[in-house]
């Protein structure tokens, strides 16, 4: 009996110790365990210092038209340094890209457009850059240069995801509307002299080549179709090319007395407008112009003139409510697309050499000979 009464004490107290040990271990595995949140990772270029955030969101800008381009002002100024050739607007507007080069700085450089600071600079061209263009999705930035090569980019942080080789060089650019393919144009260096110039297509993601559309000298000027289905391009030849994209051979000839230097489709795909030459003289451009073309049936609808020099670039308003033109000698000059009469002009010193529209329609950027870029906005004074 004895040994009775202190075994049963010493059973509750192993038990009790072993039910507060098994308590004690559910409790450890239903408790939620705590982290820290992970923290993001910006993405930079080794040529800028790693603080640089990624673009802010742009301000709510008033859309450029042509019943607000009276109220329109330079609101930001940037230095690249050589001349500016080619400009282009990450499809949110947060950002943009420039890039030329003549004797020297063949690099993208790229910009935030609310603080103005830079972003990045692209390095890995020899020789100028002629054209760029952001994806649809806004994931790459494609260059081509008179070195003959299509650099594909990440260009938030500056990996070449592929570079495509040509037989010379390539000046113009563009990704089709729905990001699915990407149209490169230049030199065709081949034994047939005659024709020695092509657009040369790829499928996006694969860079596996689509088609190619032979044409003559050089691809100066070159566009996708806003609703697809449609690729123009030439230049060089005096002539822009209209083609089906399912089909290499030309539906339409647009035939100019002088090179073209530029083309743009409205963005309800009716009408086709190409940078010339209207006067030449000792081979000199002594008046530049742009014609107006029917895309639907590729007849030749009005002609502009007037402007001082060479027309270098040209684009519709978002809206498609205005067109803008810019000439070498700096004259920016607005059509109103309802009839084609003038309703703004400004001389942006230094020349315009290149332009490009955001596409919220909010800003304009103009690039110059002397390397500077203006940022365009309309600013509402009551």
């Amino acid at each position: 009996m004895k040994q009775h009464k202190w075994l049963l004490p010493m059973i509750v107290l192993v038990f009790s110790a072993l039910l507060l040990n098994a308590c004690s271990f559910s409790v450890e595995v239903l408790s939620t365990p705590t982290s820290s949140p992970p923290i993001p990772i910006i993405p930079t270029y080794t040529e800028v210092p790693p603080t640089l955030p990624l673009p802010s969101a742009t301000p709510t800008l008033i859309s450029i038209r042509a019943d607000t381009f009276s109220m329109i002002e330079i609101f930001k100024s940037f230095e690249m340094g050589e001349i500016v050739r080619s400009l282009a607007f990450t499809p949110d507007g947060t950002a943009f890209a420039a890039a030329g080069g003549n004797t020297d700085d063949f690099a993208v450089h790229v910009w935030d457009v609310t603080s103005g600071q830079p972003i990045g600079i692209l390095s890995g061209h020899s020789n100028i850059v002629w054209g760029m263009a952001f994806s649809p999705d806004g994931q790459m930035l494609v260059s081509v240069s008179s070195d003959g090569t299509a650099q594909v980019r990440d260009w938030r942080n500056g990996d070449i995801l592929k570079v495509l080789n040509f037989p010379g060089e390539v000046t113009s650019v563009s990704f089709s509307p729905d990001g699915q393919s990407l149209a490169v144009g230049g030199v065709d260096e081949s034994k047939n002299q005659i024709q020695h110039a092509a657009v040369w297509t790829y499928t996006v993601g694969s860079w596996n080549p689509l088609s190619k559309y032979p044409e003559y000298l050089n691809i100066a000027a070159m566009a996708y179709s806003p609703k697809g289905g449609t690729l123009i391009g030439g230049g060089t030849s005096r002539n822009v090319q209209v083609w089906r994209t399912n089909n290499v051979t030309p539906v339409f000839t647009l035939s100019h007395a002088h090179q073209v230097t530029k083309a743009a489709i409205s963005p309800d795909g009716s009408t086709v407008a190409t940078g010339t030459c209207v006067t030449v003289e000792n081979a000199d451009c002594k008046e530049g112009g742009v014609w107006l073309w029917d895309l639907p049936t590729g007849k030749l609808m009005k002609k502009l003139a007037g402007f001082p020099s060479m027309v270098e670039n040209l684009t519709f308003s978002a809206d498609g409510s205005s067109l803008i033109v810019g000439s070498r000698d700096g004259t920016l000059r607005v059509y109103a697309t309802s009839d084609y009469q003038s309703v703004f002009e400004v001389t942006s010193p230094g020349g315009i050499e290149t332009l490009a529209l955001s596409p919220d329609g909010g800003l304009l950027a103009t690039g110059a000979a002397n390397g500077e870029i203006r940022l365009w906005k309309i600013v509402y004074r009551p």
